[in-house]
């Protein structure tokens, strides 16, 4: 079921049609795959739904996939073998979340009356961060200025 709030919105911006993707994203260095609703015309963009790749372990407290901890990646070799089973895993699930995309855009089709098409691919491809990249992250923040009172 997708919020009201969308529906709101495309009469508002007076939205006449949509499309609806699957990419890739990151959030907290765990990578996941959106399904996100976006009008080409205005640029207006709607999160619809997100599904995390890996499975969660709950004795390291963080997402893992086949023997990688998702959160201590140790170099780039580690990180191109774990991009690969996520993107193995992703193309497993692909159908399914295009099924679901197609359910969202028949619902967008009935509430608001508008058209809306499905991209049927994921864009994009998975991301992960090393523990140097989590370590130069936090340090450029810091440097930034964005994170002085640590």
């Amino acid at each position: 079921m997708i919020g009201v709030e969308l529906f709101t919105r495309i009469k508002l911006l007076g939205i006449k049609s949509g499309v609806i993707e699957l990419s890739y994203a990151s959030s907290d260095f765990v990578p996941v795959i959106l399904i996100e609703f976006y009008d080409e015309d205005t640029g207006y963009s709607y999160f619809l739904e997100s599904v995390t790749l890996g499975e969660f372990c709950p004795t390291k407290e963080s997402y893992k996939i086949g023997d990688f901890n998702l959160s201590r990646i140790k170099n780039s070799d580690d990180a191109n073998l774990v991009k690969k089973l996520l993107v193995e895993k992703s193309k497993k699930m692909e159908t399914d979340l295009v099924s679901k995309a197609n359910e969202f855009a028949q619902e967008i089709r009935e509430r608001a009356g508008i058209t809306v098409k499905v991209l049927p691919k994921l864009k994009g491809s998975p991301e992960v961060a090393t523990e140097y990249d989590l370590n130069m992250w936090h340090a450029r923040q810091v440097l930034g200025g964005i994170y002085d009172d640590y």
